[in-house]
């Protein structure tokens, strides 16, 4: 099944990823064509409030299916893909999402309280099934409905603002058993993949398709960059906090102590 694999590129932090990144996915995904959208492919909006990065990429996520009706991954630079992920791709679901760790405290925290867990827009894929449900969240993102351009806010939002029905999913994806969640609302699926398919702040290899991991969180580009060429187990880098993505933006402790 071809498919188009998206990432958007902006500045010092993840321009040196960027050769990384596109060859990872290369060399794991056959069937995939790369799209990187930066400053000198895509019109940039005229607002840099926070989160207009989401508006950009899936402005031009939606604009791919439109054109091509083909089905659209967006996998963050800051998101190393460990295997192909055609078996992602291909589940019978119209919108396809990872895990945000945290579970009832993820962020936004007003919307996981409510589900007991959040969706992390750092892997997600678009299948044209669902080309109304996202050009919906496009729209409210555009005028910060839930006041912000995150897509994270706005689809989070928007699921525990109208009628859905969760339940829960075992499937066997290369010997391991996994649990997802599927929400059914406005006619679609939503399928969010089990935290241990696409990682959050990885400590081991347990057979994840993807690791995603906070540059800050890490200590910079440089140390993040060591996360392709070096096992897990040997990486005792990252602080696995989740402080950011439980929307606290103050500098780690952890990583204050290993420079001492």
């Amino acid at each position: 099944m071809s498919y188009y694999a998206t990432t958007f590129c902006s500045g010092s932090k993840y321009e040196p990823i960027k050769e990384k990144w596109e060859q990872r996915i290369k060399n794991k995904c056959k069937n995939a064509s790369v799209k990187i959208f930066t400053e000198n492919n895509i019109d940039l909006p005229k607002s840099y409030e926070y989160a207009w990065w989401d508006l950009v990429r899936l402005h031009n996520n939606l604009n791919i299916i439109s054109e091509t009706n083909k089905v659209v991954v967006n996998i963050d630079m800051d998101l190393i893909i460990e295997k192909d992920i055609e078996p992602l791709v291909v589940l019978d679901y119209d919108f396809i999402i990872s895990t945000e760790i945290g579970n009832d405290n993820a962020f936004p925290k007003e919307c996981s309280k409510i589900l007991g867990f959040g969706v992390c827009t750092g892997f997600y894929i678009i299948k044209p099934s669902a080309i109304n449900f996202m050009k919906n969240i496009y729209e409210s993102m555009q005028i910060q409905k839930y006041n912000t351009y995150s897509d994270q806010v706005n689809i989070m939002n928007f699921i525990v603002n109208n009628n859905h029905r969760i339940s829960n999913e075992e499937i066997i994806l290369d010997n391991i058993k996994y649990t997802n969640k599927i929400i059914e609302i406005d006619n679609i699926k939503i399928c969010v993949l089990d935290f241990n398919i696409i990682t959050r702040d990885p400590i081991l290899n347990i057979g994840q398709f993807g690791n995603h991991i906070n540059v800050d969180n890490v200590d910079g580009t440089e140390n993040f960059l060591k996360y392709y060429d070096n096992d897990l187990e040997g990486l005792p880098l990252t602080c696995r906090c989740g402080k950011v993505h439980l929307g606290d933006n103050n500098i780690c402790k952890h990583i204050e102590l290993r420079k001492k």
